[in-house]
């Protein structure tokens, strides 16, 4: 009986390779064009230590605002505390800014759950009936201001309408300290909070405005430092 020839050694060894080929999921390589999932490239950013005590490690670092942005109306409209909680900053924590009358307030918030609004009694979740509904966040070089003269049910003053991302330069300068009623915090913690904040988020119809500051190191994620529940132009 005549035996067929062996497989060298070099081209056994090639065969063996390419059928453990596995991606970091530990599933068989696909064809090009028949993944879902597109891989995220070598050089990509990884979280940096403080975010890694919170938040899932296989998420990639934001490269925008606008990442943390989804996952906050996400979370508000979901009313998913667990969400909200992983966009919180570590060390500075989240702060609430209200108008009650006179004198601003000023909270640092330990569990959203348990969060209610000054004015209204209402818990953090209920913003989920004010927010707008956007494709997506107009970015802004300087963020408009509010003329009350332009008031109007749905518009809290603005001569625009919509979601607006812009620098938080405005909101760092704020000096509303002095005067402030500060629960949960003190008045020198929230002032550091406040000078960590990078962009801000604004939405026209409320006024409501979402300030943002990245994590250290370079794989730094966006989170969630103040939310300013004032309304611009309260009477």
């Amino acid at each position: 009986m005549r035996i067929r020839p062996i497989l060298s050694t070099a081209a056994l060894a090639f065969l063996l390779a390419a059928c453990e080929t596995k991606n970091p999921n530990g599933m068989p390589d696909q064809p090009p064009g028949q993944s879902s999932v597109q891989a995220l490239p070598a050089t990509a950013p990884k979280p940096d230590s403080a975010a890694a005590r919170t938040e899932n490690a296989v998420m990639p670092a934001d490269t925008s605002v606008a990442g943390a942005w989804l996952l906050l109306e996400g979370a508000l409209r979901g009313h998913d505390a667990e969400v909200l909680n992983q966009l919180i900053d570590p060390e500075f924590g989240l702060w609430i800014l209200e108008q009650t009358g006179a004198i601003p307030l000023v909270t640092r918030v330990a569990k959203v759950g348990a969060f209610r609004r000054a004015t209204q009694n209402l818990p953090l979740f209920s913003l989920d009936k004010q927010l707008m509904t956007c494709p997506q966040l107009r970015v802004m070089h300087h963020l408009p201001e509010a003329d009350c003269g332009l008031q109007t049910k749905q518009n809290a003053g603005f001569a625009q309408s919509g979601c607006f991302a812009g620098p938080a330069t405005a909101f760092r300068r704020l000096d509303l300290w002095p005067s402030a009623t500060v629960k949960g915090g003190t008045a020198a913690q929230g002032k550091a909070a406040q000078g960590r904040t990078v962009r801000t988020v604004l939405q026209t119809r409320t006024g409501f405005r979402f300030h943002f500051a990245k994590s250290a190191g370079a794989g730094g994620r966006w989170r969630l430092i103040f939310i300013d529940l004032r309304e611009p132009c309260m009477a």
